[in-house]
Protein backbone atom coordinates (compact mmCIF):
# COMPACT_ATOMS: atom_id res chain seq x y z
CA UNK A 1 0.00 0.00 0.00
CA UNK A 2 1.35 3.63 -0.99
CA UNK A 3 2.11 5.79 2.29
CA UNK A 4 2.96 8.94 2.75
CA UNK A 5 3.38 11.79 5.13
CA UNK A 6 -0.03 13.89 5.50
CA UNK A 7 -1.18 16.16 2.59
CA UNK A 8 -3.49 18.42 1.82
CA UNK A 9 -5.52 18.67 -1.72
CA UNK A 10 -4.86 20.97 -3.99
CA UNK A 11 -8.47 22.30 -4.40
CA UNK A 12 -9.30 22.01 -0.75
CA UNK A 13 -6.61 23.30 1.24
CA UNK A 14 -8.96 22.85 4.19
CA UNK A 15 -9.08 18.81 3.87
CA UNK A 16 -6.30 17.28 5.64
CA UNK A 17 -5.13 13.80 4.61
CA UNK A 18 -3.33 11.07 6.50
CA UNK A 19 -0.99 8.96 5.30
CA UNK A 20 -2.88 6.13 4.42
CA UNK A 21 -5.11 7.51 2.09
CA UNK A 22 -4.58 7.51 -1.53
CA UNK A 23 -6.02 10.39 -2.18
CA UNK A 24 -8.99 12.92 -2.40
CA UNK A 25 -11.63 13.19 -5.34
CA UNK A 26 -10.51 16.74 -6.52
CA UNK A 27 -6.97 15.39 -6.98
CA UNK A 28 -5.02 12.49 -7.35
CA UNK A 29 -1.64 12.12 -8.79
CA UNK A 30 -2.11 10.45 -12.13
CA UNK A 31 1.37 9.05 -12.34
CA UNK A 32 0.57 7.46 -8.62
CA UNK A 33 -2.53 5.41 -10.39
CA UNK A 34 -2.25 1.85 -11.58
CA UNK A 35 -5.16 0.31 -13.44
CA UNK A 36 -4.22 -3.21 -12.42
CA UNK A 37 -4.41 -2.53 -8.86
CA UNK A 38 -7.85 -0.09 -9.01
CA UNK A 39 -10.25 -1.56 -11.84
CA UNK A 40 -12.94 0.86 -10.62
CA UNK A 41 -14.42 1.64 -13.61
CA UNK A 42 -15.03 -1.44 -14.67
CA UNK A 43 -16.37 -2.64 -11.73
CA UNK A 44 -19.38 -1.19 -10.01
CA UNK A 45 -18.81 2.66 -10.78
CA UNK A 46 -20.87 2.63 -13.38
CA UNK A 47 -23.78 0.39 -14.89
CA UNK A 48 -22.74 -0.42 -18.50
CA UNK A 49 -20.56 0.21 -21.39
CA UNK A 50 -21.99 1.48 -24.57
CA UNK A 51 -20.97 -0.31 -27.62
CA UNK A 52 -21.29 1.07 -31.54
CA UNK A 53 -22.50 -1.00 -33.75
CA UNK A 54 -19.28 -0.93 -35.85
CA UNK A 55 -16.75 -1.97 -33.12
CA UNK A 56 -14.62 -4.84 -33.43
CA UNK A 57 -15.40 -6.31 -29.96
CA UNK A 58 -19.35 -6.68 -31.59
CA UNK A 59 -17.70 -9.79 -34.05
CA UNK A 60 -14.37 -11.06 -31.60
CA UNK A 61 -16.31 -11.35 -28.17
CA UNK A 62 -20.12 -11.67 -29.34
CA UNK A 63 -21.07 -13.27 -26.54
CA UNK A 64 -20.02 -10.48 -23.96
CA UNK A 65 -22.05 -7.84 -26.31
CA UNK A 66 -26.01 -7.29 -25.30
CA UNK A 67 -27.77 -5.73 -27.97
CA UNK A 68 -31.14 -3.89 -27.89
CA UNK A 69 -32.18 -3.05 -31.44
CA UNK A 70 -29.22 -0.56 -32.42
CA UNK A 71 -28.38 -0.03 -28.78
CA UNK A 72 -25.52 -2.56 -27.42
CA UNK A 73 -23.39 -2.67 -24.37
CA UNK A 74 -21.06 -4.43 -22.33
CA UNK A 75 -22.98 -7.69 -20.58
CA UNK A 76 -22.52 -7.22 -16.52
CA UNK A 77 -21.98 -9.79 -14.18
CA UNK A 78 -24.00 -10.33 -10.98
CA UNK A 79 -21.82 -8.34 -8.86
CA UNK A 80 -22.41 -5.32 -11.55
CA UNK A 81 -18.95 -5.71 -12.77
CA UNK A 82 -17.70 -5.73 -16.46
CA UNK A 83 -18.24 -9.21 -17.64
CA UNK A 84 -14.87 -9.15 -19.48
CA UNK A 85 -12.76 -7.98 -16.19
CA UNK A 86 -10.85 -10.05 -14.70
CA UNK A 87 -9.13 -10.68 -11.43
CA UNK A 88 -9.48 -8.81 -8.43
CA UNK A 89 -11.01 -12.32 -5.84
CA UNK A 90 -7.95 -11.37 -3.53
CA UNK A 91 -6.97 -7.59 -2.44
CA UNK A 92 -3.50 -8.54 -3.85
CA UNK A 93 -5.06 -10.05 -7.19
CA UNK A 94 -4.33 -7.69 -10.37
CA UNK A 95 -7.48 -6.74 -12.66
CA UNK A 96 -7.19 -7.38 -16.19
CA UNK A 97 -9.22 -6.79 -19.31
CA UNK A 98 -9.71 -9.92 -21.31
CA UNK A 99 -10.79 -8.06 -24.37
CA UNK A 100 -8.38 -5.49 -24.16
CA UNK A 101 -7.16 -5.00 -27.93
CA UNK A 102 -10.81 -5.05 -28.71
CA UNK A 103 -12.07 -3.11 -26.04
CA UNK A 104 -14.60 -0.38 -27.13
CA UNK A 105 -14.24 2.94 -27.53
CA UNK A 106 -15.51 4.24 -24.49
CA UNK A 107 -12.91 2.33 -22.82
CA UNK A 108 -9.78 2.93 -24.98
CA UNK A 109 -11.02 6.88 -24.75
CA UNK A 110 -11.27 6.52 -20.63
CA UNK A 111 -8.69 8.61 -19.20
CA UNK A 112 -6.43 6.96 -16.44
CA UNK A 113 -6.86 10.47 -13.59
CA UNK A 114 -9.33 11.78 -15.49
CA UNK A 115 -13.20 13.15 -14.08
CA UNK A 116 -14.44 10.03 -14.89
CA UNK A 117 -11.26 8.33 -13.45
CA UNK A 118 -11.85 9.63 -9.84
CA UNK A 119 -15.37 9.87 -10.07
CA UNK A 120 -15.50 5.66 -10.51
CA UNK A 121 -12.58 5.55 -7.78
CA UNK A 122 -14.94 7.56 -5.06
CA UNK A 123 -17.82 5.79 -6.36
CA UNK A 124 -16.02 2.30 -5.05
CA UNK A 125 -14.48 3.64 -1.93
CA UNK A 126 -11.09 4.26 -2.96
CA UNK A 127 -10.65 8.40 -2.90
CA UNK A 128 -12.57 10.88 -0.43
Amino acid sequence: MFRRRSWRCRHSPELKLSGDESACVRWEARELLDCLRCGACCREAYDSVEVELDEPVRVTHPDLVLCDGKRCKLKRTEQNRCQALNGGGAPTEAYACSIYEDRPRTCREFERGGAHCLAARQKVGLSL
